[in-house]
């Protein structure tokens, strides 16, 4: 038996199946994830959000469904295949199949109709259909005459008011419920339980640490002056930034959850795929961000405030510029100078303005890179999601980013060669030095524009074996410069 629209199912013989939305026929839930689009897109709109939510949930839901629903793609959200194949099942079998949610009503129709369910129901203006709500609702319509497919503690009192059902990453109680007159409610275990810890560890973007390391420039430069102390501070201030900046990932993987899944490989970061929920994301957010500033001030109040700086700029970023096609590519690598500043100001030194000048050059290339990649994978016509950039900007991007790359070995030779006082003591090692990063920048642009790197050129970087091959000489041969007096010291 089939009927469509809200109107009241008449009994039927076979029990029917219905399916929760958020936490359940998909991995996160869509009302979280329109408070990250309204914080996105409206601030101010967002706390009016927050305080009607507080007052009426129902209401506040409407609200931001009328606002950004058109941004919630249903053939994009992350579906439990789980739960697409019970209610393959259970059609199959001839059992009505149906979505409820607590979700705003137009959200629920949306999904239901990506998925050919011919009834559903959501919250309205005066009814948040969760828990006992949820639980009244069905048993009006179905008697106990349903199963239910639920995800968490709200889903309680439904199981309880039919014949039990499902239960998906619920906890461990919903399976050992029982009835008012003591008998068991029958809830059956599907799939897995969430590892949140292990996708936080993705979310963090570990691999990214590896920019941070920018902190031990202006150090390294004065190595043989460094003292005890200022190593530890280094080594925390590391850890502190990497913290920092994860956290800020994360952010921004939060307000881009709905173009991230529009893109194939940034459709597989944890939040987008639903591995991680929205609010473990926001309280760790909330929790690390305080204690890192805390701790960058505490080891030196100018590392303190570059940190607050870079979290500024990353919040224009996040909020904005990374849309703006040319302003996002000059904020990354003013966010890649900053770490090189935050080094410095740790040992209390200050890096010259030509260490500037090939630091944001140089990352002024790699950020371009990234968008030329992106924009070399677009079809004719298209542009990059959530990006300021179309597939006709490949060529100007090869040209400003090959450049731009060629600009920094310069400032490099110039500075080396000329500059009335530099750090180098041999010609021949600026000379080699040079020579070895020109040849990663040309082959870095010449693998870009062949589609044999990655959009992100951090994980080429430090993947590639002839990419950490050069990278390591120009280690090595710029240390030998630096240090060679003390280790004669020694000897």
């Amino acid at each position: 038996m089939r009927y469509v629209g809200n109107e009241k199912a008449d009994a039927v013989v076979k029990p029917t199946l219905v399916l929760d939305l958020d936490g359940t026929l998909i991995r996160n839930d869509l009302t979280f994830e329109l408070f990250a689009l309204c914080a996105r897109w409206n601030p101010v709109l967002f706390v009016y959000a927050v305080y009607k939510a507080i007052t009426d949930r129902a209401s506040a839901k409407r609200l931001l469904a009328a606002r950004d629903q058109n941004h919630i793609d249903p053939s994009g959200l992350p579906y439990r295949p789980e739960i697409l194949a019970l209610a393959e099942l259970y059609k199959n079998q001839g059992h009505p199949v149906e979505l409820v949610s607590g979700s705003d009503e137009a959200i629920v129709k949306s999904v239901a109709q990506h998925l050919h369910i011919d009834f559903y129901k959501g919250s309205v203006p005066g009814t948040n259909l969760t828990s006992a709500r949820k639980a009244q609702f069905l048993k009006q319509r179905h008697g106990e005459n349903f199963l239910y497919a639920g995800n968490s503690r709200s889903d309680y009192p439904v199981w309880r008011a039919g014949l039990g059902g499902y239960g998906i990453n619920a906890p461990e109680r919903s399976y050992h419920l029982k009835r008012d007159n003591g008998s068991p409610v029958q809830v059956s275990r599907l799939g897995p339980q969430r590892r949140e810890i292990r996708a936080l560890m993705r979310g963090l973007r570990l691999h990214q640490w590896a920019k941070n390391l920018l902190l031990f420039i202006v150090p390294a430069i004065q190595i043989s002056q460094l003292t005890l102390n200022d190593t530890l501070n280094l080594f925390l201030a590391f850890l502190c930034f990497s913290a920092l900046a994860s956290a800020t990932y994360l952010l921004n993987d939060l307000f881009d959850i709905q173009d991230d899944r529009k893109h194939s490989r940034k459709a597989k970061r944890p939040l987008a795929n639903g591995d991680l929920s929205v609010p473990f994301v926001i309280w760790f957010v909330l929790l690390t961000l305080p204690a890192s500033l805390f701790l960058s001030f505490l080891l030196n109040s100018n590392f303190g405030w570059v940190c607050i700086a870079y979290l500024f700029g990353t919040g224009l970023y996040t909020l904005g510029l990374k849309r703006m096609a040319v302003g996002d590519v000059f904020t990354l690598a003013g966010l890649f100078s900053m770490r090189v500043i935050a080094g410095a100001f740790i040992i209390d030194y200050p890096p010259s303005g030509w260490l500037l000048t090939f630091i944001g050059t140089f990352f002024l290339s790699l950020a371009i890179g990234k968008r030329f990649v992106e924009v070399l994978a677009l079809e004719p016509g298209t542009s990059v999601p959530g990006r300021g950039y179309q597939a006709v900007d490949s060529i100007p991007l090869l040209a400003t980013g090959a450049a731009s790359g060629v600009v920094a070995v310069m400032a490099m030779l110039i500075y080396g060669l000329s500059a009335p006082v530099t750090v180098f003591k041999s010609e021949i090692v600026v000379l080699l030095g040079s020579t070895l990063l020109l040849a990663w920048v040309l082959r870095f642009w010449l693998l870009a524009g062949r589609g044999e790197v990655s959009d992100d050129p951090v994980i080429y970087a430090v993947k590639d074996k002839t990419s950490l091959a050069l990278l390591a000489s120009i280690s090595a041969v710029f240390a030998y410069d630096l240090t060679g007096a003390m280790w004669q010291s020694f000897l």
